[in-house]
């Protein structure tokens, strides 16, 4: 079991360094592309659609396959699609490889997160803030190192260190004992909020604001940051490394705010603390505001999703489909959210466009206290 604890965390490690150079290589690769704000909205809104279809997919696949096997194909798909990101030479191209990475990251994303409750259910206690701090971490990484090697070498670099991390997770996951056959849970110890259609799509919800408002840090930040001070251009990742190592130090204490708090709470409160990170950042200009704003964002983002997926996971015999089931519904603000980033910006400003995810935010903490009491 400790095996496949480490192997899984190494697993969520992988899933999300590429995505960490991507997001500190994209003023790079908008040059490289000769795209603009609008064009990267419209990509990124073609991907967000690919990733919600790919998991809602995967929520019937992992009914039929091994989520551990869907693990394995998943890895091979997303080490082929992000270093046609990477060499995106127009912004067709680019679009066509966003939509590659999403359909690829989204199977991926469910698999692992189909495997990673699966296991902690086994265990009988939270782990799974600990799999998604390593998904910080290496979101952090990741783009911290995108933007000098992308400024310094060019994007195409980026998919050494891809291949040096796939290659021996791939290896050791294949490696591991198959897991052992869930319990079924009796008829009075089944999580009935969550079966029915209203808990799930509450959840969704809440999912799609969250990961709206890390859509915006990861993909807008190193642009913000980047028109703040020019001359900083090669540290514009920043912004979007403070908000993953953020994201990740919380999680490494997240389980214990679970298992102290509860999932409501936890919940409610880290939304705040998101919104007053887009607030500081849409209101306060300059570097190094916009850094800490977005590393205010990490610390608020950090335990929801995984608190979401741990309620919808209860029901061990219906974990996968409720989880494809709440990303259809998180897909109608995650599809929409590139979109409005680039043409709010592209009219108004970045500070309007991230002005309106923290309200998005706080009417998330809002539904979160009234709506999730039923499920602590």
């Amino acid at each position: 079991m400790p095996g496949a604890r480490a192997a899984i965390t190494a697993v969520f490690f992988a899933f999300a360094l590429p995505i960490g150079l991507w997001a500190g290589a994209i003023p790079a690769l908008l040059r490289q592309s000769g795209s603009d704000g609008r064009q990267l909205g419209i990509a990124l809104t073609l991907h967000t659609a690919a990733y919600i279809g790919a998991m809602a997919a995967g929520g019937q696949l992992a009914r039929r396959i091994a989520p551990r096997r869907l693990v394995l194909a998943a890895l091979g798909l997303v080490a082929l699609a992000f270093p046609l990101l990477y060499a995106a030479g127009s912004p067709l191209m680019l679009t066509l490889a966003l939509i590659g990475t999403g359909a690829s990251g989204g199977l991926l994303d469910l698999a692992m997160n189909t495997e990673g409750t699966a296991l902690e259910r086994r265990l009988g206690r939270p782990i799974l803030l600990s799999m998604h701090a390593a998904a910080s971490l290496a979101f952090a990484l990741g783009a911290f190192g995108g933007s000098l090697v992308a400024t310094q070498a060019g994007p195409l670099w980026l998919v050494l260190p891809v291949w040096a991390v796939f290659a021996p997770v791939a290896w050791w996951l294949a490696r591991l004992a198959p897991a052992p056959e869930p319990a079924p849970l009796t008829v009075a110890a089944r999580p009935r909020r969550v079966e029915r259609g209203r808990g799930v799509g509450l959840i969704g919800l809440l999912l799609g604001l969250c990961i709206g408002a890390e859509i915006a840090a990861q993909m807008w930040s190193a642009s913000f940051l980047e028109r703040q001070a020019r001359e900083l251009a090669a540290f514009a990742g920043a912004g979007a490394a403070f908000f993953a190592g953020c994201q990740a130090l919380t999680r490494l204490v997240g389980d214990r705010l679970r298992h102290a708090f509860g999932d409501r709470r936890v919940i409610t409160g880290s939304l705040l603390i998101g919104v007053a990170g887009y607030a500081l950042v849409a209101g306060v200009p300059g570097f190094a505001a916009g850094v800490l704003g977005f590393a205010l964002v990490g610390f608020g983002t950090a335990c929801v999703v995984p608190c979401c997926f741990a309620l919808l996971a209860r029901d061990p015999e219906r974990a996968s489909a409720a989880l494809g089931s709440a990303s259809l519904v998180a897909g109608l603000i995650r599809l929409p959210t590139p979109l409005y980033l680039g043409f709010v910006a592209a009219a108004w400003g970045e500070e309007v466009a991230f002005a309106g995810i923290a309200a998005g935010l706080a009417a998330g903490a809002l539904l979160a206290q009234r709506g999730l009491r039923a499920l602590d």
